[in-house]
C-alpha cells in the first residue's frame, strides 16, 4: 500500500492566508500551507494520502479559498 502525496493551490483573498494557514496547523500532519503568491492569495497545501478532509475544511470555511490546481487530477504527470 502506497500513501500518494497530493498539491492543492488555493486562491484566497491575502488577508485570509494567516487564518488558512493557522487552521491547518490545528490539524496535526493532515497538511502544510506555503504561500506562492501573496498579491494574488495563493497558497499550496501539500499533504498525504486522500485529499477530502482537505478539502471539506476548505468548503467549511467562513470565506471563498478555490482550487485552482489539484495534482491528483494532474494528467500532465
Amino acid at each position: 500500500m502506497s500513501i500518494e502525496p497530493f498539491t492543492l493551490h488555493v486562491q484566497t483573498a491575502p488577508h485570509h492566508i494567516d487564518f488558512l494557514n493557522r487552521v491547518f496547523e490545528a490539524y496535526d500532519h493532515l497538511a502544510i500551507v506555503s504561500t506562492l503568491d501573496n498579491q494574488e492569495g495563493i497558497v499550496a497545501i501539500r499533504g498525504f494520502g486522500k485529499v477530502g478532509p482537505v478539502r471539506r475544511i476548505l468548503r467549511g470555511l467562513p470565506f471563498s479559498a478555490k482550487i485552482v490546481y489539484n495534482s491528483a487530477e494532474d494528467v500532465t504527470k
